[in-house]
């Protein structure tokens, strides 16, 4: 049977911190790696995971904010230079205007190189799907894939990837929505953002600013208690918590979920590596 398994290469979130780079994720299904997402610092993650940046021949854009593309650029072409032919990337509308800026940004960068001898394959030739209307995703890959819109403060898809008998969900950034316990009915594994986590950031804060930051971000996330709510209606296994803000109180985090949620609940790390079954076991 294929192994299927995903590897959590970013848990963090728009504020940097060294514990956590940038949100990025690799569902890897036998030797296919799908990258999810491309925060600062995928591509070293990707390494130190063993996954060759090079052999990433799929990425799927969740939305276009910072946090969530910053590595973009240096996986582009920094996995071009390593030896990458082919690319296609599935996201939303303004992924090809993303793509189409860093290309114009390093076209002298690119031009040198292909004068080298490179092939422009890889970087000049990237197939780009952007995303017409939620539902079912032809992208070139074996599987059944499908995408349902987020409640975030951009265009925001979250992605369900059915492998045989196993599925996997990866929200994306949102607050809790129907749409999200309907896209991930019965998975095996739900990546969920619970960038509401109890953290030291926000806790017993006198600044004004913070407060208001706080108070608006319960408009665009969820908090890991939202997360097992939509994780219990679903009816999945295991739900996979991430998109974490610096300093977070992971056993209050785990807690708040696990009071509404009743399977595996994990508190993800960076350079986790989750296998789909149904007994989960992590390891590093």
């Amino acid at each position: 049977m294929t192994e299927v398994k995903v590897t959590m290469l970013g848990t963090g979130s728009p504020r940097p911190e060294l514990e956590r780079s940038g949100p990025a994720q690799v569902l890897t299904v036998g030797d296919t790696h799908i990258l999810v997402d491309c925060g600062e610092g995928t591509t070293a993650q990707l390494m130190k995971a063993g996954i060759a940046p090079e052999k990433i021949h799929y990425l799927f854009m969740t939305h276009l904010h910072s946090d969530h593309v910053f590595g973009y650029g240096q996986f582009l072409l920094g996995g071009w230079g390593l030896g990458r032919r082919k690319l296609t990337i599935v996201g939303p509308k303004g992924m090809k205007h993303f793509h189409e800026t860093i290309l114009h940004l390093f076209e002298e960068d690119i031009s040198y190189r292909t004068s080298l001898g490179r092939p422009g394959n890889g970087v000049l030739d990237v197939n780009i799907i952007e995303i017409d209307e939620p539902g079912e995703i032809y992208c070139g890959l074996p599987w059944k894939i499908t995408t349902a819109e987020m409640l975030h403060n951009v265009l925001t898809y979250g992605y369900r990837f059915e492998v045989g008998e196993k599925t996997v969900v990866l929200s994306g950034d949102t607050a809790p929505t129907s749409d999200l316990v309907k896209l991930s009915k019965d998975a095996d594994l739900l990546v969920m953002d619970a960038c509401l986590a109890p953290t030291s950031v926000y806790r017993h804060t006198d600044s004004a600013e913070l407060k208001e930051i706080w108070d608006n971000l319960q408009k665009e996330h969820c908090t890991p208690e939202q997360a097992g709510r939509i994780g219990k209606e679903a009816g999945v296994k295991t739900l996979v918590l991430t998109h974490f803000l610096p300093n977070i109180i992971e056993e209050e985090t785990k807690q708040e979920a696990a009071a509404v949620f009743a399977g595996e609940i994990i508190v993800s790390r960076d350079l986790q590596v989750i296998p789909v079954t149904n007994t989960v076991s992590v390891h590093h």
